[in-house]
């Protein structure tokens, strides 16, 4: 049975801003499941400075005996059950807080891509730092890790609230439970880079070998790496200066900072840093004028390095994975500018002196790849990942388009699939996935790719593809989880995770997975 949870047609939406990189049915024979809040949330008895508790929320297993098995090697298990788990970074409104952000939680059933348990989480949970309020953007950058090193896996968070800073949400046998905000963060120091202080960004790697995960936020800053492992009362095992990046070109005046995205990139088993800036001189500019600096830092036991000679095709988006199998990291692109398509995805090969020696683009005249080049320039990919969907141990990429811009043009939102091998990207085995195909709201109003994930939700060796479709201001939020196979991504059995599922507030909508996946 397919459970709705609509708002009524007359309530009165909030005032939202579009948040990051930003009807029911399911086409071609895809089941659907839609997730529904069949427990409320509560406050963990005993605990008074807990956050909400996880719930049942309507499809996949219950929530009984433990798993006998471990959650794949790399994914996010908050409960530490070994069935994988996700997070959503949401930067829609919230009770007390137009923009206040909000992260949603899915705990993995172990059955496919079914969802066991639900949570939704705000500052306005006692065991969260602050309080909801306008334009806090709690959320708007997720990312999973052991910070303790206790065998769960936490929940790093940005926020706004004043200053930007960063709050750790630590898993335990109950889930996400307990939250506190890292001490003494600070933010960016760019000479070149006009940076408002709602752009700061967070991502986690271990940038010191130390086998510990650390966090980065705040370029050019002392304190701007947060090393791990981490104290419960969120401070760091120590701080480290990520240094600034060079100034790519003389007539680069200032940019925006827009992205961080971290691996190793050179196989000495310490992850490095690419860091993304939005140049544009003219906001009309031709997509030829487009200018996306990247810049990329090298990590090391005795700190960050900036190697002379690496340059990086300018891009608007970034991920990481071997998609050569050489056991190199390899840095996979949207790119932006000069003779650059859309529609293109490139890959510059890593290698041991790092990225840059080898490059593949891939677009739609490349054989084998579906559809056709979009003629507008809103349709462009603003989400990348990485993992292996078809199990032939090279990573794959998806690649999501959705009409990024408030004021773009309508028309398709799709996401598109590409295959790793032995000799890198490739056109051979392309998929592409239409919002329409899949239930969205037609015609650019759901935001259908905004943001795209892949992780192994059931431990069959392939990955599954989150897809997140935030929404507007009257379409409401939806994650698609689509089970890896052989093949690609299968359109077969889709699990449709509504927004409604987290908060049916009526009058507010979440932007849900308008941030990033956490997984």
């Amino acid at each position: 049975m397919i459970v709705r949870m609509d708002g009524s047609d007359d309530q009165v939406k909030a005032p939202r801003r579009r948040f990051g990189r930003r009807a029911w049915g399911v086409g071609s024979g895809a089941a659907v499941v839609v997730l529904a809040v069949v427990a409320g949330m509560v406050i963990a008895d005993g605990e008074p400075d807990g956050i909400a508790a996880p719930y049942a929320c309507g499809t996949g297993t219950a929530h009984t005996a433990r798993a006998t098995a471990s959650a794949p090697e790399g994914a996010a298990d908050f409960d530490g059950d070994g069935r994988p788990d996700l997070a959503l970074g949401s930067g829609g409104s919230v009770a007390g807080g137009a923009g206040g952000g909000s992260v949603e939680v899915a705990y993995g059933a172990g059955d496919g891509t079914g969802i066991a348990r639900c949570q939704y989480l705000t500052q306005d949970d006692p065991g969260i730092p602050g309080s909801n309020r306008d334009e806090a953007f709690f959320g708007s950058d997720v990312v999973a890790r052991d910070f303790d090193g206790d065998g769960y896996t936490d929940l790093a968070a940005s926020v706004f609230d004043w200053k930007a800073s960063v709050i750790i949400v630590w898993g335990s046998e109950d889930g996400l439970r307990r939250a506190t905000r890292v001490p003494g963060t600070d933010v960016s120091h760019v000479a070149w880079d006009d940076d408002p202080i709602l752009d700061e960004q967070l991502t986690a790697g271990d940038f010191d070998g130390d086998g510990h995960p650390d966090l980065v936020f705040g370029l050019g800053s002392d304190k701007g790496l947060l090393k791990g492992p981490f104290g419960r009362d969120g401070t760091p095992a120590g701080t480290g200066r990520v240094p600034a990046p060079r100034r790519p070109a003389p007539g680069v005046g200032d940019a925006n900072y827009v992205d961080l995205v971290a691996g190793d990139l050179d196989g000495d088993g310490i992850d490095d840093l690419v860091s993304f800036h939005a140049a544009d001189p003219d906001p009309e500019a031709p997509w030829a004028e487009l200018n996306r600096p990247v810049s990329y830092l090298r990590g090391g036991r005795d700190g960050f390095t900036q190697p002379e000679g690496v340059r990086l095709p300018d891009a608007g988006e970034g991920a990481i994975g071997d998609v050569d199998g050489d056991g190199y990291g390899d840095l996979v692109l949207s790119p932006r500018g000069g003779d650059a398509s859309r529609s293109s995805v490139t890959v510059v090969y890593g290698s041991e002196d790092g990225p840059g020696r080898r490059t593949t683009t891939v677009d739609r005249d490349t054989a084998g790849v579906p559809g056709e080049e979009p003629q507008d320039e809103d349709a462009v990919f603003t989400g990348l990942d990485t993992g292996d969907v078809d199990g032939d141990g090279y990573a794959d990429v998806v690649a999501g388009a959705p009409r990024w811009d408030v004021y773009g043009e309508p028309g398709p939102e799709q996401v598109l699939f590409l295959a790793g091998g032995p000799d890198g990207l490739s056109g051979a085995g392309a998929r592409l996935f239409d919002g329409d195909d899949l239930g969205a709201a037609p015609g650019g109003d759901a935001d259908f790719g905004s943001a795209v994930g892949l992780t192994d939700l059931d431990g069959d060796g392939h990955a599954d593809l989150v897809v997140t479709a935030p929404g507007s201001d009257t379409v409401d939020g939806v994650a698609y989880l689509l089970r890896g196979t052989a093949d690609g991504p299968s359109i077969e059995g889709v699990t449709r995770l509504s927004g409604d599922a987290f908060d049916d507030t009526e009058g507010l909508g979440l932007l849900m997975g308008g941030g990033e996946v956490a997984h």
